[in-house]
């Protein structure tokens, strides 16, 4: 299931949901096929507004947040606002920067991760696999505690 920005944001079928911009909206088809519908649902957004509207409805298990998508601020920024709504959500950045000061403030703002561009699909799907994971970690450990 693909969410978008004229459909009410709504609990998918699959388990794990994803907020996606940017280039990683191009990989959507293609990891449809490969994770399939019913353990992934993505909720694409246009803006930031969008973005932090997802977040707060508690529905994003995880976010893919590329620079190159249409922000009215920079990625970091956007970032540090989702921190505000939500501090443990792992995000993606996506940047075609390769610069020390960029992934040092992503590091400290807790990304899951820093990739650059070209986002490639194996890329894409590894960073998923790795975030299902955390939130299967997560999910268990909050079950074992009394």
């Amino acid at each position: 299931m693909v969410t978008t920005a004229t459909q009410r944001w709504t609990r998918g079928r699959g388990p794990f949901s994803l907020v996606v911009s940017g280039e990683a909206e191009g990989w959507l088809p293609s990891l449809r096929r490969i994770v399939g519908p019913q353990w992934l649902t993505a909720y694409q957004v246009d803006s930031d507004s969008q973005l932090l509207e997802v977040v707060e409805s508690g529905l994003a298990d995880a976010a893919v947040l590329d620079e190159a998508a249409r922000w009215s601020v920079d990625v970091i920024h956007l970032l540090r606002m989702v921190r505000r709504v939500d501090a443990l959500l792992p995000v993606v950045v996506v940047t075609s920067r390769n610069d020390r000061r960029l992934l040092e403030e992503a590091m400290r703002l807790a990304a899951f991760s820093v990739v650059t561009r070209p986002l490639a699909l194996e890329e894409l799907l590894r960073q998923i696999h790795r975030m299902m994971l955390r939130l299967d970690q997560m999910l268990r450990e909050r079950d074992a505690t009394p």
